[in-house]
């Protein structure tokens, strides 16, 4: 991006400028405020006056730039932004470069991180009352984008910058209303800017030299109304007919017979020299002043004289530094009235033609558009129009576009290509199709190949994009025909490219993969571009392959951006689809929402529409109702916004998401209307791939719900669709759900048959993740899977492969599953939970049951024997009555534990050795007390490297238990024996390892992480004396005296209370160290 440094440049007052202590004080109220706005039309002085503050605080940074239409464009306003802190701040760091840098290759919503990270950097390093400035603000109001960049900017900015925006208009930032109640804004109106009487006597004065007298002052205040560009044209009126009444003088500047352009031609550009007014009106066209420029227009050498002589006249021109000048917008806008609209013509053609010479094509359209030359503007679009679509500069090129009438379009085909791109990109599809139909009518009639195979490439994206394949292979087909001997070899390879994505569309995978091949093949180069090989990759079920291309592509794209939206071949969305497959929510879901803020940076509503329904995806990895709520939302949002684009054909995803999310929480009539939707809009598209998706969703809901009979003939379907599509995961996953039906029902051929395959599949594509985790096509509780491992194991199917899952997922052992894991929360109130469903209380029925359970939990780990357990449970009793309890305790606690175990066949939770009981070491048991110990173990080991990320490990173990800690352990049975010496072993290594965090934290200065975990201390033990110690530590770190006090004196009344013994010396000796006391 080209930094334009005369943006960065405050304008130089002029020599007779008046310092103007009223107006300059008023600026310095900035000082105790976020905001400074000051509003008034042009010639008021809003520059010159914040100019003159630059002045009198020249050793405060105050960052200048002044803004122009172009200015609005996000990347532009950021680019220059930094740029402008840069110059001021030399220490500033990279970090917010770094970030714009991403945002620009990637266009992901991540504008706010490079404001965010601007204002770290400008918290660390900028001094006390800087100032930003923003001259001409209101040319942001043309972007929302970019005012939200300003206001977000403006929001979280350090309270040692200051912003003043100088604007004709008012500004749109979304939060100026709050600011303004907060009172964070200073408003300075026009009225504030206009010249008092007092300042007019002073400027003629002290600047030029003439004594008014108070009548003249007095009515020059009253006709002028103190506005600031009148006054130098009555001085210099007066300068050159002294004899002059000052009357007359107004009545010629500001009289009703001759406005101000009457007076300017008269008393300005009429007392200039001919060379001089010459200059004048021939240069008024241009933007930015150069003396090369102006010679060239010219076809002079003098220019650099004149410009210095202007501004030493102060003949309204503004010097933006490095050589570069403007005129006041008024005097601009008078200038160009002098001209004759054929003499402006000429003029901005001859400049155009200088531009074009510089290669600066832009500046070339915009003076042919001010010039009316409309075919010679549109002959540059037509050359220039690519570049602008590849770097996403969709707004103005539109704008430009927007210029031209309908015939001159119609003379540039390829301008009604560019036009259908633009809408295309924007998720317009009637309307692109539109466009791109024109375009082929008018490129038939004149037998114009080349424009004809562009607009029939335009038609066939707009299917592609909608993913609507049999639509697309005709007009692909004609392109090609068309297209065959061109000499443009990339043209031809990238429709290649397009045929191979629409066969795979279309499930012809091979086909695909020749088209693409002989892509590469013109192209003289290796693999192609990634989209769609990884899409092909995908839809054939090699995801690791396709998964390692994208997270490669990733990466790339941070150093070569893609500027364009790809619908949705977008990187991030595709990588997200994958991960969901793999299992993987949290980044499937992170990268869902990247590619769904890129969609809204780049205005694309398909993008976002396919970035919605990924989310929707990644909620479903969730496998709860929680999950199954959100991704409803989500998938719904997606439909409204298909049907907002009127693009029918993209719902499917959106009905494959639903089905699933109705379906999976037992909804089946809302799952076969949502999957009969999706299934009709794949047939008839032609999508054999996505129409499968849906149909083992649905398939997959009938398993659960056990209504076998309906989902066994679908999954043959299924899995005959997917093998003929050549996707080995799509059969993997189907072979899944069909082993599943086989094992309920008990049909032992089948399963083998089946699970054979599935093991196959899961060994050689390395889809072991299905056994694993939750999948998005695989069951609820990928648990469930577990006994068709433990048949595999012991069908002597794969044993070896089944045996490494097994080992990963941490049941090496393991000989009996449910199907579930089971779940045990004891610390705080007691819950138990098979797999996702929590057991009620009632279900226990006997209380002794859930006691007897607890007992075991307690004693995890050993087997008792029955006579202990019964000692323990019911010493009332003689044995005799006593075992009797205890067999009808054991048989509820099996029972609860696995309702549909049978009664003969022994437990997978609970081992039985003879008359000894106990839980098994081996079973899939979650408990809360182990995890805790666990993580305080990892803590502690942690901590034996002595190095800073060894230590925020460790802290972060160290809260992870603490968190688990939910209270007392099983302390609903306060007076049980049985629990008691568990319960205070669990409290005090609770106690000590939250002690030894809050030491961590107090290393690291975070005292209120260290006060609140004082203050957990305290609330289980109110007289451990360390968390009094830590506590006054922080409050004496945080200045807060009175609490200090408050501590120790809490400390020596709880002491005295409960153990009859004052703080000990080491207590005292820190109070009086923190509070000061001898």
């Amino acid at each position: 991006m080209l930094i334009i440094h005369t943006k960065l440049t405050p304008p130089r007052p002029s020599k007779r400028t008046l310092h103007r202590p009223r107006l300059t004080q008023r600026l310095l109220e900035t000082r105790d405020r976020r905001l400074a706005i000051l509003q008034a039309g042009t010639g008021y002085g809003k520059s010159t006056a914040v100019a003159a503050l630059q002045q009198i605080q020249q050793k405060t940074p105050i960052v200048w730039y002044h803004l122009s239409h172009e200015d609005a464009d996000p990347l532009v306003f950021l680019h220059h932004l930094l740029a402008g802190f840069a110059a001021q701040l030399p220490n500033l760091s990279s970090a917010p470069s770094a970030r714009l840098e991403e945002w620009e290759r990637n266009r992901t919503a991540v504008s706010h991180s490079v404001v965010d990270a601007l204002n770290n950097e400008l918290a660390q390093h900028l001094p006390p009352d800087s100032y930003l400035v923003l001259d001409d603000a209101h040319h942001l109001n043309q972007s929302s984008e970019t005012l939200a960049i300003l206001d977000r900017l403006i929001s979280l900015a350090p309270r040692q910058l200051h912003f003043i925006l100088t604007t004709r208009y008012p500004l749109n930032l979304p939060s100026l209303v709050k600011w303004r109640v907060h009172g964070d804004v200073l408003d300075i109106g026009q009225t504030e800017l206009a010249f008092t009487a007092v300042e007019m006597r002073d400027l003629f004065q002290q600047q030029y030299n003439l004594t008014l007298t108070n009548e003249q002052t007095d009515l020059l205040s009253q006709r002028t109304e103190g506005w600031p560009i009148a006054l130098p044209l009555v001085w210099q009126h007066l300068q050159r007919d002294p004899a002059a009444q000052l009357p007359a003088v107004l009545n010629r500047v500001l009289g009703s017979a001759a406005d101000l352009f009457t007076y300017l031609t008269q008393e300005v550009l009429a007392q200039q020299t001919p060379e001089i007014q010459q200059f004048l009106r021939i240069t008024s066209v241009l933007r930015t002043m150069t003396p090369r420029l102006c010679n060239d227009l010219r076809q002079a050498h003098d220019s650099d004289y004149i410009l210095r002589y202007l501004r030493e006249h102060a003949l309204f021109v503004v010097d933006i530094g490095a050589g570069h000048m403007r005129y006041h917008h008024l005097f601009r806008d008078f200038l160009q009235h002098q001209l004759d609209p054929a003499e402006a013509r000429a003029y901005h053609e001859r400049t155009a033609v200088l531009y074009q010479e510089q290669g600066e094509p832009e500046e070339a359209i915009y003076h042919l558009l001010a010039a009316s030359a409309l075919p010679e503007a549109a002959q540059q679009l037509a050359q220039h129009g690519r570049v602008l679509i590849r770097a996403g500069r969709l707004d103005t090129l539109a704008g430009w576009l927007s210029h031209l009438p309908p015939e001159i379009l119609a003379d540039h085909p390829p301008l009604l290509v560019y036009q259908g791109d633009i809408a295309r990109l924007r998720s317009h599809f009637e309307d692109a199709l539109d466009w791109y139909q024109q375009a082929e009518r008018l490129c038939r009639q004149r037998n114009d190949s080349r424009g004809l195979g562009m607009a029939l490439r335009g038609q066939a994206r707009v299917y592609i994009d909608t993913v609507n394949p049999s639509q697309a292979e005709t007009l692909l087909q004609e392109a090609l025909r068309i297209a065959d001997g061109q000499a443009d070899r990339h043209s031809y390879a990238r429709l290649l490219d397009l045929l191979a994505e629409n066969m795979l569309n279309l499930g012809r995978f091979k086909q695909a993969e020749t088209y693409q091949q002989e892509a590469r093949h013109l192209r003289q180069e290796g693999p192609s571009a990634v989209e769609l090989p990884v899409r092909m990759l995908l839809r054939t079920g090699r995801l690791d392959e396709a998964r390692r291309l994208l997270e490669e592509q990733v990466t790339a794209e941070k150093q070569n951006p893609v500027l364009r939206p790809r619908a949705h071949r977008e990187t991030q969305l595709l990588l997200s689809l994958i991960l969901t497959f793999q299992g993987e929510r949290e980044p499937a879901y992170a990268s869902a929402l990247a590619g769904t803020r890129r969609g809204e940076a780049l205005q694309s509503e398909f993008i976002r529409f396919v970035g919605i329904n990924r989310q929707g995806h990644a909620w479903l990895l969730l496998k709860n109702e929680t999950g199954y709520e959100k991704a409803l939302h989500c998938f719904q949002e997606a439909i409204h916004l298909s049907e907002r684009m009127a693009v029918p054909r993209l719902k499917v995803e959106s009905f494959w998401g639903l089905t699933q999310a109705y379906g999976f929480r037992g909804d089946l009539s809302m799952a076969q209307y949502t999957a009969e939707q999706g299934i009709n809009i794949a047939h008839t598209a032609g999508d054999e791939w996505v129409e499968s998706c849906v149909r083992i969703a649905l398939a997959a809901s009938y398993v659960l719900a056990g209504v076998y009979d309906t989902a066994v003939p679908m999954l043959e379907q299924t899995s005959t669709s997917f093998h003929e599509c050549g996707d080995t995961y799509g059969v993997a996953v189907t072979r899944l759900w069909q082993c599943l039906v086989w094992h309920a029902t008990q049909d032992t051929t089948r399963l083998t048959r089946d699970l054979t395959d599935l093991l196959a599949l899961a060994h050689q594509h390395r889809y072991g993740y299905l056994f694993q985790r939750a999948t998005l096509m695989g069951p609820p509780d990928f648990r469930a899977l577990i006994p068709l491992l433990l048949f595999a194991r012991q069908a002597k199917i794969e044993t070896a492969y089944v045996e490494r899952l097994l080992t990963q997922m941490g049941l090496p052992q393991i000989e009996l599953h449910p199907g579930y894991q089971l779940r045990i929360q004891t610390l705080g109130a007691f819950q138990l939970w098979r797999g996702a469903e929590e057991v009620p209380h009632g279900d226990w029925k006997r209380h002794k049951a859930r006691q007897l359970f607890l007992l075991l939990v307690t004693e995890h780990g050993r087997l008792l024997e029955r006579e202990q357990l019964t000692d323990r449970l019911w010493p009332e009793l003689d044995p005799e009555s006593g075992e009797r309890d205890f067999k009808i305790a054991y048989t509820t606690l099996c029972k609860v534990l696995e309702p549909e175990r049978d009664r003969k066949a022994p437990s997978a939770f609970v081992a039985r050795d003879g008359t000894r009981y106990g839980l098994r070491p081996e079973a899939d048991i979650w408990l809360d007390t182990a995890v805790f110990e666990t993580l305080i173990e990892e803590g502690q080991r942690r901590l034996l490297n002595d190095t800073p990320t060894a230590q925020t490990a460790a802290m972060q173990a160290y809260q992870q238990a603490l968190d688990l800690y939910q209270g007392d352990y099983l302390q609903a049975y306060p007076y049980e024996e049985w629990c008691h010496e568990e319960r205070e072993r669990l409290r005090i290594l609770y106690l000590r390892t939250a002690e030894r965090l809050a030491r961590l934290h107090a290393k690291q200065d975070n005292w209120e992480a260290v006060i609140q975990l004082s203050e957990a201390i305290l609330a289980r033990d109110a007289c451990w004396e360390q968390a009094y110690r830590l506590l006054m530590q922080a409050h004496a770190a945080l200045g807060q005296r009175p609490q200090l006090l408050r501590t120790y004196q809490q400390c020596v009344a709880r002491l005295q209370e409960e153990l009859h013994v004052s703080p000990t010396a080491v207590t005292q000796q820190l109070y009086k160290d923190l509070s000061g006391q001898p």
